[in-house]
């Protein structure tokens, strides 16, 4: 039986844009730290001359871990570091490829557009004076019998780790100083509004949970040290970002209820929705794969047509398989059409 896992990470490739609009990315290749995805290693690779000719750029994912042959889809998209605009999705998530580390810029893991068509973007904030912010989405498919590397080493040190190690002192009180600081709004130097409401922050915490608002808070540097101090935040309901704050500064899962009727099951599941949303605007992981879960646990046969719907139109692979595996198992799929 095969499995998956399904990693999301941002790519910053430095650069400028002057003032009509014009982008201008580094001239050399520029490859992203490696990260892990499913067991095994990854780099993104950024080339600003894909053809020869200056007219075309290319982004590619590279499969790191040597001698490994691995089945993966691989999906980019570019970031707006204002998160005023959703993720614009430069390529749609292929179909799972076996990838080697010999494929080099192979196409399946890969995407390559003109110049002209980056700076022709859906929205301005995506063309901000500190680059391109790409967000790239790999997913990786193994079999139950065959774990992937990382897990395997795991088991083994924790077999042959001898039981000696001394004990640790108690944690400290750092999450709750940050959950007060949030109550308290301390010191707060960043003020978002959302759908008519205000919220206050501070910037380093914000840039230290989220690259989108880092990128967002600290592209202004060079230029003017204070940075934004009143940001507005379009397409997003305020209940989500208060809860996206919350779980900045607490790392706990915050569902707002705002209604006592007997709809509170699918009030809960639209509430979850719009943090997952937020939590994949803002490149905030362990939230978004938070969401994901309980989503997934959530499904039934009445609701679980429109989840999928969901799940398609933001291309949230993990929730949209569950919704599909979900509906295949036993006679369920009858029962959703009855629906």
């Amino acid at each position: 039986m095969a499995s998956s896992v399904t990693v999301r990470r941002t790519f910053e490739v430095p650069g400028y844009s002057t003032t009509n609009g014009v982008l201008y990315v580094v001239p050399f290749i520029t490859r992203s730290a490696v990260f892990d995805a499913g067991g095994y290693e990854w780099s993104i690779f950024f080339n600003p001359d894909a053809n020869g000719d200056g007219h075309m750029i290319s982004i590619h994912l590279q499969l790191e871990t040597r001698g490994a042959t691995v089945t993966a889809q691989v999906g980019f998209g570019l970031l707006d570091p204002s998160g005023s605009q959703p993720v614009w999705k430069l390529k749609e998530t292929t179909p799972p490829t076996e990838l080697t580390s010999d494929d080099v810029f192979k196409p399946q893991t890969g995407w390559t557009v003109s110049r002209s068509d980056i700076n022709a973007a859906p929205g301005s904030g995506f063309l901000t004076r500190g680059g391109l912010l790409f967000e790239c989405t790999v997913t990786v498919f193994f079999t139950h019998d065959a774990p992937p590397p990382a897990a395997s080493t795991a088991a083994t040190a924790s077999a042959t780790q001898p039981n000696n190690k001394a004990a640790l002192p108690p944690s400290d009180d750092l999450m709750e100083q940050l959950r007060l600081l949030h109550a308290t709004e301390d010191g707060a130097d960043v003020t978002y509004s959302v759908d008519g409401k205000e919220f206050r922050a501070h910037k380093i915490i914000l840039a230290l949970r989220s690259p989108v608002f880092k990128a967002e808070l600290y592209r202004w540097a060079k230029e003017d040290d204070k940075g934004p101090q009143r940001i507005e935040v379009k397409e997003i309901k305020a209940s989500a970002f208060k809860a996206l704050l919350h779980y900045i500064y607490t790392d706990t899962l915050l569902i707002p209820s705002e209604v006592d009727d007997d709809d509170e099951d699918d009030h809960e599941m639209m509430m979850v929705q719009d943090l997952l949303v937020a939590a994949d605007r803002y490149g905030v992981e362990r939230m978004r794969l938070m969401c994901e879960d309980k989503l997934c646990k959530m499904l039934d046969v009445e609701n679980v047509a429109n989840v999928l719907a969901f799940a398609d139109d933001h291309h949230f692979v993990t929730l949209k398989d569950a919704c599909i595996e979900f509906m295949m198992t036993s006679d369920r799929l009858a029962r959703v059409k009855a629906t």
